[in-house]
């Protein structure tokens, strides 16, 4: 029988391409009439910078910065700006995401069935502890999760098993006694499997966001809806 639930965070339990896409424009949108910018060119250049960011930036924290991208576009478009003006527009970005944050459908009642039968729950997730928590308790989460996992605590994000592995310390359980449950197949499926972790993939109707897929990784099961987990701990 499996004790604990591992789970990735974005578009797994929250639905989050299109809301960073929504923070993008609502931010470029903001710096486009601020100085007198057509946006949609200006947006193109912001989204082309973030393409950059996420792949030449080797460090956990740089790949996930909003501020360089946003410097990045400016310095192109502008040149000359307010440099105090970049945390706030970082800040506007998180807020603006933070507040428009939603679960998917039947997140939180599957959940709260798996803490009812005692089953633990770790969120494993890429990025800064401190946004995978604010984003976890925006949601309404935290109440339900026993361990929140980031892999700014390990150095190497997914599909490295560091993270894994010490999210299975910290819930005190083996491999073989977790499901591991996200929406990419490099990085969820194959990284858990590495260590002999049973995998899920989330692959919803609507929102969906499955991606990593190079032909060679099989999750051991796919689920389309939350409740269809439960079977998989017996409930």
């Amino acid at each position: 029988m499996y004790e604990a639930l591992l789970v990735d965070l974005d578009d797994t339990l929250i639905r989050s391409s299109t809301l960073y896409n929504r923070a993008t424009k609502f931010v470029a949108t903001y710096l486009a009439r601020k100085y007198s910018l057509d946006l949609d060119p200006f947006y193109e250049v912001v989204q082309e910078k973030h393409q950059i960011v996420q792949r030449n930036f080797p460090t956990v924290h740089t790949r996930h910065s909003r501020i360089l991208v946003f410097r990045m576009a400016l310095d192109q478009v502008v040149q000359k700006y307010d440099l105090s003006l970049l945390p706030d527009i970082e800040d506007m970005y998180w807020n603006f995401f933070l507040d428009h944050i939603t679960t998917y459908p039947e997140v939180e009642s599957t959940l709260t069935k798996l803490k009812d039968h005692n089953i633990k729950i770790g969120v494993v997730s890429d990025g800064s502890l401190n946004l995978r928590i604010r984003k976890i308790k925006k949601a309404g989460l935290l109440h339900l999760i026993d361990e929140v996992i980031a892999s700014e605590e390990v150095i190497f994000e997914k599909p490295f098993s560091a993270i894994f592995t010490l999210a299975l310390s910290r819930l005190g359980i083996e491999a073989s006694e977790a499901i591991m449950v996200g929406n990419n197949f490099k990085n969820d499926i194959r990284g858990a499997q590495l260590i002999g972790i049973r995998t899920g993939l989330y692959d919803p109707p609507v929102d969906g966001n499955v991606e990593g897929q190079d032909g060679t990784i099989k999750a051991d099961f796919v689920i389309s809806a939350w409740s269809e987990l439960l079977p998989e701990f017996g409930i």
